[in-house]
């Protein structure tokens, strides 16, 4: 009896050596910061981990898929695969340049699908433009716009 209760023993610690790194390799417990951001580039540093754990353990495995993919942890940030370097974001937020003397609402439009990925619509009277000194400016402004705009509707 002794033999075999310290086999199973055995098999339980090795199950659940094997079973934490599968479990806990999910994007997200490892990048909890990118829960809840639209798809993109999968990372595939969390897909390896999920894979892992599929091949493992496979609920575990499938579970971990879902979650990441449902959380959106999976999915790269926008900064990482469009090319940005941290180096250039600021609270979240990044400093793109547009080419000089070419400020038409086309190229603004494109400028920012090209950074961001979303398509947006320039119409008259729908957005209000303005030169800032710095990227901190920005919040401050955006409230005072949206305010503004609270107050005309």
């Amino acid at each position: 009896m002794s033999f075999e209760y310290s086999r199973r023993r055995f098999i339980t610690k090795v199950a659940c050596a094997l079973a934490l790194p599968a479990i806990s390799g999910c994007g997200t417990f490892l990048y909890p910061e990118r829960r809840g951001q639209p798809g993109g580039k999968l990372d595939w540093k969390v897909v390896a981990l999920d894979g892992l754990g599929l091949l493992l353990f496979f609920i575990p495995g499938v579970i971990a898929f879902a979650v990441d993919i449902t959380t959106g942890a999976i999915y790269l940030p926008p900064h990482e695969y469009r090319g940005q370097s941290p180096a250039k974001m600021q609270d979240g937020y990044v400093a793109v340049d547009l080419p000089k003397g070419d400020f038409s609402n086309q190229k603004i439009a494109d400028t920012v699908y090209e950074n961001t990925g979303k398509q947006i619509s320039l119409e008259e009277n729908q957005y209000k433009t303005a030169r800032l000194p710095s990227l901190k400016v920005f919040q401050k402004e955006q409230e005072r716009f949206e305010q503004e705009y609270a107050k005309a509707r």
